[in-house]
């Protein structure tokens, strides 16, 4: 579908697994380009796997970490159904835990982080997701914000009697940092804007809360779709074009069915899971990177939101009419 260096930054990651597995521990590079990428090597360094040769070398490393994490989740009996269809099946999932990049260790690491938080094991949780913050640094911040709605939002009388007290306090907190947030996130858009080939005399700045809102509500749709397929560049982005409105479509019959038994889990994740990627949406233009960010918080909605259900509700999927059964004690 694609040669190796259409996705360049896979030799960067096998350079720094070469050297950290020749314990070249300071190795002559520009550290400010290598350093997320030693860090995940550093980490994949453990798995017990022999040869580092080439990028499929690699490759092979995430894909026997995410079947171990898979396996473990298994392991949970809650995977069946349209939920575990979607884990073996899904195009972006089988890709990408199959390249030489950082992508499936974060996402293995978001997805036992979310477990953790759920069978609450708080300290496995934080454990296990600082090295986002080397790996992928906004990321972490992300699963901080999971943790935090997890945590005030876990009993739905409480949500109910504190949610005005909540929305005060995060606009308290938030006010007096509203203008560096927004000048973060313009500065990384228009960053990200140059880096894809866009004309800076054409770039629309995010500079109050009105241009915030209005580039959330138009970025957010596209984010979750794009390219269309008028806009595939290739073969490959083709494929990708189907794939989004496929995933689309399984994403609103999972949510409809999970809403049928739970409002409350249900629309906590979705809401979670559009502050995520409307975020993403502000930033990124690239088509390439936007499935990359996307990929990973879509399989974390579908695990997360389905252990969820199971741990909380004692509800699982599964293929019958009715697409959840309940489970005895």
């Amino acid at each position: 579908l694609f040669p190796a260096r259409y996705m360049k930054d896979q030799f960067f990651y096998l350079y720094a697994m070469q050297e950290v597995r020749s314990f070249n521990i300071i190795p002559d590079i520009d550290y400010s380009q290598y350093l997320k990428a030693f860090s995940t090597s550093w980490l994949l360094s453990f798995l017990p796997l022999p040869y580092v040769e080439t990028i499929k070398s690699l490759g092979f490393f995430n894909r026997f970490l995410f079947f171990v994490t898979f396996c473990w989740l298994y392991n949970k009996k809650f995977l069946t159904g349209m939920p575990l269809l979607f884990v073996l099946f899904y195009p972006s999932l089988l890709l990408y835990t199959s390249l030489s990049l950082r992508d499936p260790l974060i996402l293995c690491l978001m997805i036992i982080g979310v477990i953790f938080v759920i069978d609450k094991k708080y300290l496995k949780f934080f454990v296990t997701t600082v090295p986002l913050f080397f790996l992928k640094f906004q990321n972490f911040y992300f699963i901080i914000v999971f943790f935090s709605i997890y945590i005030f939002f876990n009993n739905k009388d409480y949500f109910k009697k504190n949610l005005l007290i909540f929305f005060g306090l995060s606009i308290v907190l938030i006010y007096p940092f509203f203008d560096q947030i927004l000048s973060s996130i313009d500065m990384y858009r228009g960053a990200m804007y140059r880096v894809d080939g866009g004309d800076m005399s054409y770039y629309q700045p995010i500079n109050n809360l009105f241009s915030l809102i209005k580039h959330s509500i138009i970025s957010f749709p596209y984010f979750m779709i794009k390219p269309f397929p008028w806009e595939a560049e290739n073969i490959f982005q083709l494929i990708q074009s189907i794939e989004n409105f496929l995933i689309l479509i399984f994403l609103f019959f999972f949510s409809k069915t999970s809403y049928e038994q739970s409002r409350f889990i249900t629309i906590k994740w979705i809401l979670y899971s559009v502050f995520v990627m409307t975020t993403y949406s502000l930033v990124v233009y690239n088509y390439g990177t936007s499935a990359r960010y996307r990929f990973i918080f879509i399989v974390l909605y579908v695990i997360g939101l389905s252990y969820e259900l199971y741990k909380i509700k004692g509800y699982k999927f599964n293929f019958q009419k009715k697409n959840f059964i309940k489970l005895t004690k």
